[in-house]
């Protein structure tokens, strides 16, 4: 056989020897990517989007631990510092150990009076009326004391109100404007024996009508010209007494009320 048909059938052989080594080499390498790297790559993916998903609902809440000693010491002086930082608006106090009644005008026939009697003023009160203290009653005392310096006998009259359920002020009823009251509020015995608790100041009620008290009335300009330039007539020349006194009969003309206005016509004029 001829030496060149043998070389050629051998490079041929070992052509296809070579082919079927790379289809089996990337068989292999395939399998190899698949088993080791694509898989690896679909688990992570899968798990990710396990935990997206995951709400947690089929599950039970898991029990929190108790705190310890320390950690509720700390949470106790958290809680106090909060509560002392708070500002607290402060309450007003029931009494402020005064003894007085303050008298008000509420209109032309009416009167509000409100008090605060001091606990060591009743006691002195009570200890003095004796066997009569536990018949009595608190009144107030209404004084009428127009136009007269008070001194608790000498208004021009007077009347009683009875204060009940502990009530610390009150409306007052005078049904008479324009005049002077003061109250007294006190202790009143069976025996009509009374005794002050404490008294009010004097206030006067408004009139009903309307005040009589008008404007001052202004001097009128004749009068004014009688007063000031008739008495000149008779020491000055005829030709400016004639003059002044045209400029008076002009501004009387005009309905002046006011000297200023009368001296600025009069410095026109000239």
């Amino acid at each position: 056989m001829n030496k060149e048909i043998i070389k050629e059938i051998f490079l041929l052989a070992l052509d296809v020897i070579k082919a079927l080594c790379g289809l089996i080499w990337k068989k292999i390498k395939c399998l190899v990517w698949d088993r080791f790297f694509v898989t690896s790559v679909l688990s992570h993916e899968k798990a990710a989007e396990q935990e997206w998903g995951v709400t947690g609902e089929d599950k039970w809440p898991s029990t929190p631990e108790a705190p310890s000693g320390e950690q509720k010491e700390s949470q106790q002086k958290i809680e106090k510092k909060e509560a002392v930082s708070i500002p607290r608006a402060p309450e007003l106090p029931d009494n402020y150990g005064d003894n007085r009644i303050v008298l008000m005008v509420r209109d032309p026939l009416w009167l509000f009076a409100y008090w605060e009697i001091r606990k060591d003023v009743l006691d002195s009160v009570r200890s003095a009326l004796g066997v009569l203290a536990h018949n009595t009653k608190i009144v107030l005392r209404i004084y009428d004391v127009t136009d007269i310096i008070f001194n608790g006998s000498n208004a021009h009259k007077c009347f009683d109100i009875e204060v009940t359920g502990g009530a610390r002020d009150w409306y007052i009823e005078i049904g008479e404007p324009n005049r002077s009251f003061c109250v007294d509020i006190g202790f009143l015995s069976p025996n009509g024996t009374f005794r002050v608790l404490a008294r009010s100041n004097t206030v006067r009620t408004p009139r009903m009508s309307i005040s009589e008290v008008v404007d001052e009335e202004w001097m009128s300009i004749g009068e004014l010209y009688e007063k000031v330039y008739v008495p000149m007539g008779r020491g000055v020349s005829e030709s400016a007494f004639e003059r002044a006194h045209g400029n008076w009969q002009e501004a009387l003309k005009e309905d002046v009320s006011s000297p200023g206005s009368l001296d600025s016509s009069s410095v026109s004029k000239k």
